[in-house]
């Protein structure tokens, strides 16, 4: 890999973090943690830049991951491959196009809890981390920023109702 993929990643990293998202490394190519350069995945994201920076120099090839939770963030995941479709119900937001699907980001507390599943294909990502753009899927596809604009809160119907 390039020193230009690295900047790149470095980049959105920065970008992220502006953003008050916690970033880590992922293994290259993969929706992995990179456990060489961190031990608790998702639980060892930060906001520090000089942090970041340094786990994407040590590995070039690394992708790039937001931890949802630290992050004040849920993600819907929506998978083409599994049934999954934009619909009504989801307000436009910050979108990422994936390998094979959408990631729509939403504002949420981190004390909210959500089901893990919506409908067929549309998963929920809440407690733990997804895959960031510009990081390349499995697949080789690039994920890629498709509307920039700041994240909205999470419809209420989403949210499970404490028990």
């Amino acid at each position: 890999m390039s020193a230009i993929i690295t900047e790149e990643i470095i980049g959105a990293a920065q970008d992220y973090i502006d953003r008050g998202w916690a970033v880590m490394p992922l293994k290259s190519r993969s929706k992995e943690p990179n456990h060489n350069l961190i031990r608790r995945a998702y639980l060892d994201a930060t906001l520090d830049l000089y942090k970041a920076t340094r786990w994407f120099y040590q590995d070039p090839t690394a992708n790039l991951g937001i931890s949802c939770i630290a992050s004040n963030l849920v993600v819907i995941d929506i998978d083409y491959r599994n049934g999954g479709a934009l619909n009504e119900f989801l307000p436009a937001t910050y979108t990422v196009e994936t390998g094979d699907g959408l990631h729509l980001y939403y504002k949420a507390h981190p004390s909210m809890r959500f089901p893990g599943t919506l409908w067929q294909g549309v998963d929920v990502k809440h407690r733990g981390y997804v895959v960031a753009a510009p990081s390349l899927h499995p697949n080789g596809k690039p994920y890629r920023v498709i509307d920039d604009r700041d994240p909205v809160a999470v419809p209420r119907q989403f949210v499970r109702k404490a028990s």
